[in-house]
Order: C-alpha cells, then structure tokens, then sequence
C-alpha cells in the first residue's frame, strides 16, 4: 500500500472543514480535484473513509483510524524536514514566529529586523494570530515559537517559557487632550473618557483590575467598559492621535509616538501594571539555530528597551 501525504492532507482538510467545497477552497483546489484525491485515497486503503450521505462528512470507522496516524505521519514528516533545515544552519534556515498583533507585533519587528540583517539566508514568517490561537497553532507545528504576555502558558508543563522583563504600562493620550490641562488628573477623571484596547478575557480583565490601589477596583469593576475594542496596536495608536479616546499601552509600544509628541502619557495615573511577556516553545523539542539566534537578539533587545524605558521614565 503506496499512501501519498498529500491525499491524508486532503483527507484531514476535509474532516476539519465538513464539506468538499469549504476544504478545496481551503486547499486551493476545485472540488472535483479533491474530490479524486479522496477517491484515490479510499482505492489506495481499499476501504470506504467517509460517510458521504448527510450534509457534513464525516469518517467512517476506518476513517477515523487512518486519520488518527495521518496527523502523527504528518507531524514526523515535518520534524524531518525541520532536522534537515538544523542541520542547514543560518544559511539555509527558516523560522516561523507566532505573535499577537497588540503587545507582540511591536516588541518582535525590530528584532526580526536585527535577524534578517545579520542572516539575510534565513527564511523568517512571522505568523500573526490572536494570542488565544498562538499554543495551540505551537502544538500543532504551525510556529517554531511564540512570544506573548505569559499569563495564559506560563504554568503549562508542555511549554519552555523564557520570560523577558516587566515593561511599564501608562494610560496613554492625543497631545493636546483635555485631561493633559489638569496638573494631575485623577483615575477618575480617566473614566469619563472613552477606552480603548485589545480584546481581554474576563480573568485577564479581573487580575488587571486586581493590581489597581484597592480603592478604585470596585469603582472600575462597574464602570470600566471598553468603548474601541481593537487587537491592532498599530490601529490604536492612529486612532488614538484622532479622538478624545485613551489607552493603557506599554511604553515600548508607543516609544516613537512620545518622541514625536504624537502622544503622550498621563504619568501620574499610572496604574501600576506591568506587561510580562515571554518566548514559549515546546519542552523537549531542540531549537533551529536561527531559533536560538532569534532569542538571543530578543533578549538584547529587551534589555535595550527597558533601558530606555528606565531612563524616560526617570525624567
């Protein structure tokens, strides 16, 4: 029995989509093309995979047996070619990293920048995803590694974790934005705005609540909505120089839009959070030396933005 890979592709396509037409568009196929594929498959096992009679297919019992060793065949196969690219070095590498299009886009481009002018032969793909999509997308090979704020991995076992350093985090304003009249504003004078920020689970919600003086949590439990939600820090930052909006971004994120005067910080509400991101990837599986090279340039990086951060900070 000689199985191709790409017909258990197309096989587990098919299962993950439940129609032939949403899995051939996922595969860029025409459905008569998946459809042979399948039919090739099924004469190459000698048995019937898919029940094909109601509206989503499903797998027959020796479908599900097929495809339970697929997904393992296909996970071999691509740690083969992963080996092989090791064994390649930074000449002929590649790298795929998993990031959130908030927090993590921002700290991760200059450092990807750093990489391709020192390794210009390293293939980089920088895969950006909603952070909740980044573990399973790792376990599933899809990425090399991830960076992203560790609250949601930090104590999973099936995870290396190595934790960059805490970055200050500031409400954040247009120049010339009312509140900026005020010599010091209060926290509650920052309620009356419209918020703006990414899209945080209730816990995640609650445990930056929880690091407010204890105080003012009741008071921003009940009134603390967001009025813009938008996982882009990119989108944010404009739309933050447009209207009355504020935010509560890490310093490094904005760090030229405050050396511009684009924006600017309302300093003395700081709210006492901290962002605690960090590089995660699977425990036991060894590291591309263009891996390795990408921590190493992040960690640097980290370091020399914090430092900048301190010495703002310190004005």
């Amino acid at each position: 029995m000689n199985i191709e890979f790409r017909h258990l592709r197309h096989a587990l396509a098919l299962v993950e989509h439940g129609n032939f037409a949403r899995a051939a568009e996922a595969l860029h196929l025409s459905q008569p093309a998946l459809t042979r594929s399948l039919q090739a498959l099924e004469a190459q096992v000698g048995e019937q995979l898919f029940d094909r009679s109601h509206r989503e297919v499903t797998p027959t019992t020796m479908g599900e047996l097929l495809l339970q060793h697929a997904r393992q065949l296909l996970l071999h196969a691509q740690d083969l070619q992963r080996d092989l690219q090791l064994a390649r070095g930074l000449e002929q590498g590649e790298l795929r990293v998993g990031v959130g299009p908030f927090a993590g886009a921002a700290l991760v481009a200059p450092v990807l920048a750093i990489l391709n002018r020192a390794h210009p032969g390293v293939h980089l793909e920088v895969v950006l995803a909603p952070w909740q999509e980044l573990p399973a997308r790792l376990q599933r090979r899809e990425i090399d590694l991830l960076v992203a704020d560790l609250h949601e991995i930090e104590d999973d076992p099936s995870y290396t974790i190595q934790a960059l350093g805490e970055h200050h985090t500031l409400p954040m304003c247009r120049a010339g934005h009312p509140l900026l009249e005020h010599p010091e504003p209060s926290l509650e004078m920052l309620l009356k705005y419209p918020l703006a920020g990414p899209n945080l689970p209730e816990d995640i919600r609650e445990q930056l609540l929880k690091r407010l003086p204890r105080a003012l949590q009741n008071t921003w439990r009940e009134q603390w909505k967001l009025a813009i939600t938008c996982d882009s820090s990119a989108i944010i930052k404009q739309l933050l120089q447009g209207c009355e909006a504020l935010a509560i971004l890490p310093w490094f994120m904005v760090e030229d839009e405050l050396r511009r005067g684009d924006l600017q910080a309302l300093r003395s509400l700081d709210p006492g959070l901290r962002g605690r991101f960090g590089i995660a990837h699977l425990r036991g599986r060894r590291l591309s030396l263009a891996a390795q090279c990408f921590i190493e340039v992040l960690l640097a990086h980290d370091t020399t933005v914090r430092q900048r951060q301190d010495a703002w900070l310190a004005r």
